[in-house]
């Protein structure tokens, strides 16, 4: 009888969703917030962005037509997890939306 040796889908789960993951050593302050942040990428890959960056990622919000032209919900937007400046608009579309 054979014991021991490589099984298939041996072993612990990966958690993470978008891959890999690698060790690296951080202020012990920052710890927690970097995990934090790591983990809402994680969740939503689409928060994911540059500062730099001119490209928006819209994958996962629906895209909707109206007289042939695309155009997205700003409230979409801001349950992705997107910054929406000015901060007023974004609050306005919160209320409209929770009403």
């Amino acid at each position: 009888m054979v014991r021991g040796g490589a099984r298939i889908n041996a072993g612990a789960k990966p958690k993470w969703k978008t891959g890999k993951t690698k060790t690296i050593r951080v202020p012990e302050f920052l710890a927690e917030h970097l995990l934090d942040y790591a983990k809402k990428c994680d969740q939503c890959p689409s928060l994911i962005l540059s500062e730099s960056s001119k490209v928006l990622n819209l994958s996962g919000i629906l895209i909707h037509t109206l007289n042939n032209k695309k155009f997205v919900y700003i409230s979409d937007l801001i349950k992705f997890g997107y910054d929406i400046k000015p901060s007023r608009l974004a609050l306005a579309v919160s209320l409209e939306t929770n009403s």
